[in-house]
């Protein structure tokens, strides 16, 4: 499984007006919600917002990782999220978030979840690729940039 394959040009959104970790959420799933890739959009920010109580999500380095299972979502999926000015995400750095990738997947998954923070995790140790990353202009180049280091 590559990330490449999980993610579509339909979920990933570059330069976002929200301004917090709140109103991203509520963008992010009702932009889901409207393409038919979340079913319940209260019940996965309700989820989202627990796993973000247990521990935030923001990873560091401008970049979190928000994630959830869920019964609002029919299948695993995963979404880009890029702010246009960073948000606070209480991250570990304590630095804003300007990089979102959001997995959401049915309860119940396994690990299935865990494998794909795991890929994304690779690829975000090199500064390289979130420089890429915040580069791109468009969804086509943020998926040509992560087919081209996941080939490497």
């Amino acid at each position: 499984m590559q990330l490449s394959d999980l993610l579509r040009e339909d979920s990933i959104q570059l330069d976002l007006a929200s301004t917090d970790k709140a109103s991203l959420f509520q963008d992010a799933l009702r932009h889901l919600h409207a393409r038919g890739h979340v079913t319940e959009p209260e019940t996965v920010l309700h989820d989202l917002e627990v796993r973000e109580k247990i521990m935030s999500t923001g990873i560091g380095q401008g970049v979190a990782i928000p994630h959830a299972q869920s019964e609002g979502v029919p299948e695993t999926h995963l979404s880009l999220w890029r702010p246009k000015k960073p948000v606070e995400f209480a991250a570990m750095d304590e630095e804003p978030v300007d990089l979102i990738f959001m997995i959401l997947g049915p309860r119940g998954i396994g690990n299935e979840h865990v494998k794909i923070l795991a890929k994304i995790s690779r690829l975000l140790h090199g500064s390289d690729f979130r420089d890429r990353l915040r580069k791109a202009k468009t969804a086509a180049e943020v998926l040509e940039t992560i087919r081209d280091f996941e080939s490497n």
